[in-house]
């Protein structure tokens, strides 16, 4: 199935089995006369290597590994990237695949961006995470040692192939990752997709996941096509990341972002909705996003108040108090802390 991305540069998404397949055409008839940089890390390379260079078949390319994992996302990785493509002599005409997780997509669009002022790239994600939210949108970063994704841009890629095989050899806990995202899709526009994850068992291999995916990315694309520079509605995007983003930088990134945001979720369920708690509850346990945590009050603020939403001394949170809707709220550093401290023990 195909999803167009409205936008002033409009772009399509492919979602299907086997999608990758159609990578070497879609190149021919678009780039056949560019060099191309594979940009992914050593863990999906070492697994799907085969698969994805024999879609370069009949064209230049180099490739550049980063190391599995959020630790690469970094400055040194990206100037080391921006030098690789100078010294082999990359120009403006040429092409980058994003293959990978969040992790590839992010650094690799900012990569893409910057070099020679823009290169077009495009986004093959592989893991769930990255297929229903980091792959579309154009939100491209890496992290600073104060926090996580403070130096980025926003650059749409030119095309993105989500091929669903490529999630069946993720581990439970990196697809479970994207089950949270999935989660906060539903929570904030989408009361039937919650009603499916809570009945049903969605996992990598579930009959009906490209429709999961375009479920969220539906979503996702609207609200995109209405604020692509996250300046107002796209804020609603970032349920629970506030304080998912701070339990993940403070966890050193043992804690996965979905897992993570999970819990930011369910901090901001006690407080503005809390009817529903013990069924959120449930939920997280059913795909193992429940973890216990307890982090200072103090660091976790500290980490919240760095977030991107946040201006002086105020922050922009969102709230679900009706399932299927949400709405943006601007808090004072005094209220954040009321909203973690409310939050259950976890025992």
């Amino acid at each position: 199935m195909k999803l167009r991305v409205d936008l002033d540069k409009p772009y399509d998404i492919e979602i299907n089995a086997g999608s990758i397949n159609c990578l070497n055409r879609y190149l021919k008839e678009n780039y056949k006369n560019s060099k191309i940089l594979l940009v992914s890390d050593d863990l999906v390379f070492n697994i799907h290597k085969e698969k994805i260079l024999k879609e370069l078949d009949g064209f230049f390319y180099k490739t550049y590994i980063l190391k599995n994992g959020e630790s690469s996302k970094n400055t040194e990785n990206l100037i080391e990237m921006l030098e690789f493509a100078a010294k082999n002599e990359y120009r403006r005409s040429d092409l980058v695949l994003a293959f990978g997780g969040g992790v590839v997509g992010d650094i690799t669009g900012l990569f893409s961006n910057l070099y020679l002022r823009g290169l077009d790239f495009i986004a093959i994600p592989t893991t769930f995470l990255s297929a229903i939210d980091s792959s579309v949108g154009g939100k491209t970063a890496v992290n600073l040692k104060e926090g996580k994704n403070l130096c980025g841009t926003f650059y749409q890629p030119k095309k993105v192939f989500i091929d669903t095989d490529f999630l069946k050899t993720l581990s439970d806990y990196t697809f479970n990752d994207g089950l949270a995202e999935a989660i906060k899709y539903a929570m904030i526009r989408d009361k039937s997709l919650l009603k499916k994850l809570m009945q049903e068992k969605i996992d990598k291999n579930y009959e009906n996941l490209p429709l999961v995916i375009k479920s969220c990315l539906d979503i996702k694309r609207e609200v995109v096509r209405e604020d692509e520079k996250d300046l107002g509605i796209r804020q609603i995007l970032n349920y629970g990341h506030t304080f998912g983003h701070a339990i993940e930088k403070k966890s050193n990134f043992k804690i996965g972002h979905g897992h993570a945001v999970a819990l930011g979720m369910l901090i901001m369920v006690k407080y503005f909705n809390e009817d529903f708690y013990n069924d959120f509850l449930k939920l997280l346990e059913k795909y193992g996003l429940y973890d216990n945590i307890d982090f200072n009050t103090e660091e976790i603020l500290k980490l919240c108040m760095v977030d991107k939403k946040s201006r002086k001394d105020r922050i922009t949170i969102i709230a679900v108090k009706e399932i299927g809707s949400c709405e943006l709220i601007e808090i004072g550093l005094k209220d954040l802390r009321k909203i973690y401290e409310n939050r259950q023990d976890y025992n």
